[in-house]
């Protein structure tokens, strides 16, 4: 049988606000970096490498906009100009990511013909903590 978990009901918050209308969420992109240690004598001429630095990456979304008093828009535009801010994803099934990060972008889109959406990308810092669902 397949395991999976549905995305809906997923919650994002910076800081203490709690993003709504999200429709979705990209990241945390974890990565780690690799070293070349290779020397004139490497074993047949094979490059050797050793684990660098992790890097927790970034987290983009994107939301449905809502420019009202207290709503969406104000959270994300307080955000933009913030320092670093505790970055908790909450996953439905209750795993969590949770980072130090910071608003590098915050873009919005203007159709004609549908909605107003806005896209964010959070740079993550430091140490990325993940913890498994709730027994």
């Amino acid at each position: 049988m397949s395991d999976g978990t549905l995305g809906h009901g997923t919650i994002l918050a910076i800081g203490a606000a709690t993003i709504g209308n999200i429709t979705s969420i990209s990241g945390p992109n974890i990565s780690r970096d690799s070293i070349d240690i290779s020397t004139m004598d490497s074993t047949n001429k094979w490059r050797e490498f050793i684990p660098g630095m992790l890097d927790a990456g970034e987290v983009t979304f994107d939301v449905n906009y809502d420019g009202a008093d207290g709503a969406t828009a104000n959270d994300l535009n307080a955000a933009l100009a913030a320092a670093a801010s505790t970055i908790l994803i909450t996953c439905i099934d209750t795993s969590t990511f949770s980072c130090s990060g910071f608003v590098t972008a915050l873009g919005t889109a203007i159709p004609f013909d549908d909605k107003i959406t806005q896209s964010v990308t959070i740079k993550l810092t430091g140490a990325m903590t993940y913890t498994d669902v709730a027994a």
